[in-house]
């Protein structure tokens, strides 16, 4: 249920507060008036009380005399003015210097609500950091106990697989117990057969061992035969080897004398093209001397083939029979 909002301080208040105070013999002021309603500021409840002193003559005046009819002295109704005012004056000023205190009071209050509001924020962020700190160590607290109940049920199961693989190995080791005893017996039985199969080995070892040194005496003689003909064999191969040392070396003498020969006849060759070459050119001259007019010809034909008679060397009139022979 939602409260109503406080009616707001009105003239009937104040003034049927004010009437009250003057029945019980009490001048009326701000701060008896706020104490006698239980609320109400000083700033509103001064101009109400001003307002109900203005008209409280009026109201003095009206009921102890008919409108238009006061049996009042004019200076007495001056004297009973002048009193309220002085009332009245007195009444502010006493309303003035309570607003002004509790105007202070209210500014110290004020700043003691400050500062109590400063050190609630500091204590607040202090709580919420806390708060934060306490949070994440409460998550940090819950993610290891997560994990340690993840831990513990794998350590379980890890235990419960150990057993069984404890007890299939105690189930295979009871196995392997019976099997060896098997193989032990196997073992015992093969034992005894390889005692006798050792003894007929070594019989068998030692007629072998006989015929071996009989047979190593054979090869070693035939040996010492195949050494003395491969010695022999060496010795013709030596000489072999010098016959067939003299024969290249004469081979290559003979070779560097036929290159020798070959170079000159390659020679002696050039030569012969060289001075064919100049008889060939010697016998077109002839030629063409011989087409021209007889005289002219015989006159000039002459000189020129004797010239060129003479200048054909002796070596170009070699048979070519004899140039076989030297071949």
């Amino acid at each position: 249920m939602q409260s109503k909002p406080a009616r707001g301080i009105q003239y009937e208040d104040v003034a049927q507060a004010a009437d009250a105070l003057l029945q019980d013999g009490l001048r009326p002021t701000i701060e008896r008036i706020r104490q006698r309603i239980g609320r109400g500021s000083p700033n509103t409840v001064g101009p109400m009380l001003e307002q109900w002193f203005s008209g409280l003559g009026q109201r003095l005046g009206g009921a102890a005399h008919p409108p238009g009819q006061t049996d009042t002295p004019a200076a007495v109704l001056q004297a009973a003015n002048a009193l309220w005012a002085t009332a009245l004056q007195e009444s502010l000023a006493q309303a003035q210097d309570a607003c002004a205190a509790q105007r202070a009071a209210l500014a110290d209050e004020a700043a003691q609500l400050q500062e109590a509001s400063t050190r609630l924020q500091a204590q607040e962020l202090a709580w919420t950091e806390r708060l934060r700190a306490l949070e994440g160590a409460l998550q940090k607290a819950t993610e290891q106990w997560h994990e340690s109940q993840q831990r513990g049920q794998l350590l379980q199961h890890t235990l419960a697989q150990r057993e069984a693989d404890i007890a299939q190995q105690r189930t295979a080791l009871a196995d392997s117990a019976q099997q060896c005893a098997g193989l032990q017996q196997r073992l015992d039985h093969m034992q005894a057969q390889a005692q006798q199969e050792r003894a007929a080995l070594e019989e068998r070892w030692r007629s072998s061992e006989r015929h071996w040194l009989e047979e190593l005496d054979r090869a070693r003689q035939e040996i010492k035969k195949t050494v003395l003909i491969a010695q022999d064999a060496i010795r013709k191969q030596q000489a072999l080897q010098a016959e067939l040392d003299a024969t290249r070396a004469a081979h290559h003498a003979l070779a560097l004398e036929h290159a020798n020969q070959t170079s000159a006849l390659r020679q002696e060759l050039a030569s012969t093209q060289i001075q064919a070459a100049q008889a060939h050119t010697l016998l077109a001259q002839m030629q063409n001397a011989a087409l021209q007019p007889a005289s002219t010809a015989t006159a000039t034909a002459r000189p020129h083939a004797i010239s060129a008679a003479r200048s054909i060397p002796l070596a170009t009139r070699i048979p070519r029979r004899k140039l076989g022979k030297n071949r």
